[in-house]
């Protein structure tokens, strides 16, 4: 027992005389310079960023106080403000939490290498064996480095989750007001990553009702975009089931929304689009119009609806005065044979075509006597010529279109 005694007492003074050694000013600068070196060799990112190296030199510098003071008792970790406060840089500057684990990978190997050179038989007394010391050593160090990392890791998590939903937070709320008409300025513009000057497209993107809540909207958005050319959008979830987004393009964008049938008819999704437009209202105008023509698209067939195509249903509504105008109008035309179903389609590219029988023609691979002939058919079972109520048939013939006949039921 009493040369037990004896050799704990030995290993005590010796480590109590590595203590005093290790904390004098002069060391504690060798062993940052060393260990700081090192880790700014190995990570690049740290070297060119002043504020981040000053940080780093600062924890290396506690860490290492705080280490040595725990030697005199039972472990105990005593986490220095100093790497806290380097590990929330890391996060805000949007570093990936790996380096912050290379910080401490580094660390460990050098405070090995330290331990090791002194625990040779120079720094020993005669009666302690190396590897009894360098293993004491060794494994107080490689705890206190593995329950640092692990606390380390846990701030670096909740700062990073703490900024971005910090930052989904304020495009939110940036969106939300320039939708309400707040006009773009430089700071939206920097916030979004959105070029305001430029032409402005908006989109509505609509999951079927018997989607999941995690539809995945915002992957949509971006096939899209890539299948119609156009650049990465800006977006935003306004519900479970529906994704506002915005395309800022150099010049005004052609938008060939049958190319994305195919896409959307698997996904089960509804896209509506709105005009493209240049200016301060621009963004929120655009906007409006993919809104107007996603509140007709989700009653219609199509899956998919352009603003500029049905404009005139938009305007005309889907209430019980719009639908008792489209049955007086187009009464005789009402039957649901297929025959009147191509004369209803021929006057309405008829009117769309400006009333121009060879443009109406071309439109619809026909020639244009077929097209006379459709004319003179529909205007005796309406009672009138087309031209008289133009305008009121156009719209008419776009209702149904859009919403179909069982839509007056």
């Amino acid at each position: 027992m009493a040369g037990s005694d004896d050799h704990a007492q030995v290993a005590r003074a010796w480590l109590q005389d590595f203590v005093e050694a290790a904390l004098r000013p002069s060391e504690v600068d060798e062993f940052v310079r060393t260990v700081d070196d090192e880790i700014l060799a190995a990570i690049p990112v740290l070297a060119g960023d002043a504020s981040l190296s000053e940080e780093l030199h600062a924890s290396t510098r506690e860490h290492w106080r705080n280490f040595l003071v725990s030697l005199s008792g039972e472990h105990r970790l005593a986490l220095p403000p100093a790497a806290i406060a380097l590990t929330l840089s890391i996060a805000r500057r949007n570093h990936d939490i790996s380096v912050l684990l290379k910080i401490y990978r580094v660390a460990n190997r050098v405070v090995f290498r330290y331990v090791a050179e002194h625990t040779t038989p120079d720094h020993l007394p005669p009666s302690l064996p190396r590897d009894e010391a360098l293993l004491a050593l060794w494994m107080r160090a490689d705890r206190w480095i593995d329950e640092s990392v692990e606390r380390l890791v846990e701030h670096y998590t909740r700062e990073r989750a703490s900024l971005v939903e910090g930052a989904q937070a304020r495009r939110a709320e940036t969106i939300e007001a320039l939708v309400a008409g707040a006009v773009p300025t430089p700071e939206h513009e920097r916030l979004l990553t959105h070029r305001f000057s430029a032409w402005q497209t908006a989109f509505v993107l609509s999951a079927p009702p018997h989607a999941d809540e995690g539809a995945p909207l915002f992957d949509l958005a971006l096939r899209v975009c890539q299948q119609l050319g156009l650049p990465r959008p800006l977006t935003t979830l306004a519900g479970s089931r529906e994704l506002w987004g915005w395309v800022a393009t150099g010049e005004q964008p052609d938008i060939a929304l049958p190319a994305l049938a195919d896409l959307l008819e698997r996904s089960g999704a509804h896209l509506a689009v709105g005009a493209s437009a240049q200016g301060p209202e621009a963004f929120r105008l655009s906007h409006v119009q993919a809104i107007a023509a996603q509140r007709i698209g989700l009653r219609a067939l199509a899956p998919s609806h352009a603003y500029t195509d049905i404009e005139l249903v938009s305007l005309v509504g889907d209430g019980e005065l719009a639908r008792e105008m489209v049955r007086r109008e187009l009464g005789p035309l009402l039957t649901g044979a297929k025959a009147d179903d191509g004369l209803r389609t021929t006057t309405l590219t008829y009117l769309r075509a400006g009333q121009n029988v060879d443009l109406a023609a071309e439109r619809l691979f026909i020639h244009p006597n077929t097209v006379r002939y459709r004319i003179g058919r529909i205007e005796e079972q309406l009672g009138h010529r087309i031209a008289a109520r133009a305008a009121t048939l156009e719209a008419c013939l776009a209702w149904l279109e859009v919403y179909g006949a069982d839509a007056l039921g």
